[in-house]
């Protein structure tokens, strides 16, 4: 049990430091053995099979990814429904069963941020962020309105919500500049999930129709997001992508053109070449031919 717990660890480590393929490639290997050793049901299996339905989204495959993630979330409902069915008969639980119980209680809540993240990625938004709304108060509710898991939750209802279109994006940034004094106060000005939402304030402040406010807010973030996570992780890449992009429309065409082919190859990399954001640069690069 140990080894299969140190080979799904190494994936998500390889995983978080941005080889997205190898991790899923590593977790589906894992799978197949885990079936074998400890069965189909084992807990343990579905956590490896939530991390493969996780890699398989960041990937590119949302679609798949929210199948995969639903398909979890009715076992998971499931046996927690039972579990809580046995307690309010009064039944005795050992150590191991609560701590079994409490597992599934947080894999539920990483279950649905993970279908409501496929279900906008796979192109309903009004439909993720009513998911996330609703997890939202579902967290605050059981761990308190300063809980990365609440904040996390603000964060994305106001990127889903963003995403409908113009009149929502008003509401939505309000809500994203509001949340980030909440997370420098909770998190710190280093922490991905700060650096996320500035990501977004500059996203959608260019989607509003200011691309010059929007480069230099990407700007400073490049910096901090470099320090931060280092410069190939998949964030610190995609902010230098948009830095790129919008010199080159805005600012210096040469100097941006150029920065987005040296992205190129690191892209490929840590991407790989069908994934997504891969394709979205090389339209940028043919774009500008």
């Amino acid at each position: 049990m140990a080894l299969l717990r140190e080979r799904q660890l190494s994936a998500y480590r390889i995983g978080a430091a941005g080889n997205a393929s190898a991790a899923l490639r590593l977790l589906t290997g894992l799978e197949a053995d885990c079936r074998t050793r400890l069965g189909d049901d084992a807990w343990f299996t579905l956590v490896v099979r939530h991390g493969i339905a996780y890699w398989t989204g960041v990937c590119g495959g949302a679609l798949e990814a929210r199948e995969q993630t639903r398909r979890l979330l009715d076992i998971y409902r499931g046996r927690l429904d039972a579990q809580d069915h046995e307690r309010s008969r009064g039944h005795e639980h050992d150590r191991d069963h609560s701590h079994t119980h409490g597992h599934g209680r947080r894999a539920l809540r990483l279950l649905r941020d993970d279908l409501a993240r496929w279900t906008g990625e796979a192109g309903d938004p009004g439909e993720a962020a009513r998911q996330y709304a609703e997890l939202r108060r579902d967290t605050e509710r059981a761990l308190g309105p300063d809980a990365p898991e609440t904040l996390l939750a603000r964060h994305n209802t106001a990127y889903w919500t963003a995403a409908q279109g113009a009149h929502a994006r008003v509401v939505a940034l309000a809500d994203f500049r509001a949340l980030l004094d909440d997370e420098h106060r909770v998190n710190g000005p280093a922490h991905p999930h700060t650096l996320a939402v500035r990501h977004n304030i500059a996203h959608w402040t260019e989607a509003e129709g200011d691309p010059h406010t929007a480069h230099r807010l990407f700007t400073a973030l490049l910096h901090d997001r470099t320090t931060a996570l280092g410069r190939e992780h998949p964030h610190t890449l995609l902010n230098a992508f948009h830095v790129a992009r919008l010199t080159r429309d805005h600012t210096d065409t040469a100097a941006g053109a150029t920065g987005l082919v040296q992205l190129s190859p690191h892209f490929a990399r840590v991407f790989g070449d069908d994934h997504p954001w891969t394709r979205r640069l090389r339209r940028e690069l043919g774009a500008g031919d």
